[in-house]
């Protein structure tokens, strides 16, 4: 009885590793690096700087106005009114300021994924990583995907 199950054993390990194995080839890239070195996102971050310094200013300007109604020891529904028609004026610039900063995001994203996908597929990689993810092996592509960008 052992034998015959030591016998059935052996041709199973036998077997399981006689068949081939699929290949899984895993890249990897540096998206810090790519985003970095990347214009498209670095114009991206100009123009959401340059909207969120606008905003920022905007509102500054109104905090300084309450604080001085403050100062002048006007009434605390008279703050409370300016303060919520101020909130009133700021609110299309910060929807605006919060949209573009969506809008260019997906489309920096969408740009390096888009240009990611073509190379795993063109260097037939099955998995790409984020660099970070990857303790070790695997292809770096990152310097595929920079030059893909330029």
């Amino acid at each position: 009885m052992f034998r015959h199950i030591a016998s059935v054993a052996i041709i199973a390990a036998t077997t399981l590793t006689a068949l081939p194995a699929a290949a899984t080839t895993i890249g990897y890239v540096d998206t810090a690096k790519v985003l970095l070195s990347y214009s498209g996102a670095k114009n991206a971050q100009g123009q959401m700087a340059q909207e969120l310094q606008a905003y920022q200013k905007a509102f500054m300007d109104r905090q300084k106005k309450i604080a001085e109604a403050q100062k002048a020891g006007k009434p605390a529904a008279e703050i409370q009114k300016m303060t919520e028609a101020y909130e009133k004026e700021l609110a299309p610039m910060k929807s605006r300021a919060m949209s573009l900063e969506q809008r260019l995001s997906g489309d920096v994203k969408t740009k390096i994924e888009g240009k990611i996908t073509a190379i795993a597929k063109a260097r037939k990689l099955d998995y790409v990583l984020d660099k970070a993810a990857m303790l070790f092996g695997g292809v770096d592509i990152t310097a595929d995907v920079i030059a893909a960008l330029k």
